[in-house]
């Protein structure tokens, strides 16, 4: 088990530098950074980012409490203008094609972003997706809030929005000088104010949120702490065989080898089947995973050194102790979902660039999760 391993993460590693050498059109330009910046791409970290950096389709963006940065939209994406990353905001950055149109999706995991866009030609779209709600833009001025404690907001400064609640109901249409949110286990709803200034309205917005999860934060951390060691081990009782599966072996070595894999043949079309078994069940779970993770670690550096960390969350913990065990678990759940998102990779290749399923798009990812709600539904 340990030497399939190493030669699987080897050749994860080989292969990665296979694609980087791959000439693939950015999502857009690094314009403006300041503080701490990193993108990773296909599970590598790449390094502090700088002006002038592109950044790609399935990039992760992260930015430290110190960090921003201004992305300038590349013409693949059918719209001109800029995204900004806000500090400790954690971002996918997704491109597809739908009916010959560009697709953006900006996989927001946690933290705040804004941009000011606008169609080039044409009929592309970009939306904002959190496991909460969905936010389509078209062409407009916005910003997107997901807080740690699972609260999103969205407010828009020119034009309009629409934002759709995963739990279901009709879209809202957010207008110029209007915001929405959706607290955990609420309702998406419009809020009764009129914006004059997106900025202060926005860090008021967050710090309010956070005050009200301090209130309750003992309570919050149990259900937290439940959700995230149910997915913890269903992650990585998934993961066991996937990292096994001899075809995702076939694939790494064909990639690290350059090798350009057939689109229809039918033993591709077989191994797409057998791994799409593995890849559905593991996106279904890092799609509420990966939120949780960088949420608690948002949340780390909010209870770390007060005395909220004393408190007792369950009987065999303090919420010291379990958000300590959390930062711990990062090296290796690391690697892991690094090899599950470049296996997504791999599929698209075989698979005319399209990957498993499209993000929230089909209901495939189901509702959010109530972490704030009773024991039974975790």
């Amino acid at each position: 088990m340990i030497k399939k391993s190493m030669l699987v993460f080897g050749l994860l590693f080989a292969g990665l530098l296979m694609l980087s050498a791959q000439a693939v059109r950015p999502f857009g330009i690094i314009d403006y950074v300041e503080g701490s910046v990193t993108i990773t791409r296909q599970g590598k970290q790449l390094g502090e980012a700088n002006f002038g950096d592109e950044v790609l389709p399935n990039d992760l963006v992260q930015t430290s409490g110190d960090g921003l940065a201004i992305i300038a939209l590349d013409s693949s994406t059918g719209m001109r203008g800029t995204l900004t990353i806000k500090a400790r905001t954690n971002m996918y950055l997704r491109l597809q094609t739908e009916d010959s149109s560009p697709k953006s999706s900006l996989e927001l995991l946690a933290g705040q972003m804004s941009a000011k866009v606008s169609r080039l030609s044409g009929t592309p779209s970009m939306e904002v997706l959190t496991d909460s709600a969905v936010m389509g833009v078209r062409g407009t001025e916005f910003g997107f809030a997901s807080s740690p404690t699972g609260s999103v907001m969205v407010y828009c400064t020119e034009s309009s929005v629409t934002v759709t609640d995963s739990a279901g109901g009709q879209p809202l249409i957010v207008s110029a000088g209007k915001a929405a949110e959706k607290k955990a286990g609420e309702r998406l709803r419009l809020l009764p104010v009129t914006i004059s200034n997106a900025a202060d309205f926005e860090s008021r917005w967050f710090a309010d949120d956070i005050e009200a999860f301090k209130a309750n934060a003992v309570a919050a951390l149990g259900n937290y702490a439940r959700r995230y060691n149910q997915l913890f081990d269903e992650f990585n009782r998934i993961f066991e065989p996937f990292q096994k599966d001899d075809i995702l072996t076939k694939w790494l070595r064909e990639d690290a080898q350059g090798t350009t894999p057939p689109q229809n043949s039918a033993g591709v079309l077989r191994e797409k089947r057998a791994m799409i078994a593995h890849l559905m069940p593991l996106r279904r779970n890092l799609f509420i995973f990966e939120r949780i993770y960088y949420r608690l670690d948002q949340l780390a550096d909010i209870i770390l050194g007060t005395s909220l960390e004393r408190s007792r969350i369950n009987p065999q913990q303090t919420a010291g102790e379990f958000l300590r065990k959390v930062r711990n678990d990062a090296t290796v759940l690391g690697r892991r979902v690094a090899l599950v998102r470049y296996a997504e990779v791999l599929y698209a290749l075989r698979n005319g660039g399209a990957m498993p399923t499209d993000f929230g798009s089909d209901g495939f990812f189901g509702g959010e999760d109530d972490f704030f709600g009773s024991s039974d539904d975790l």
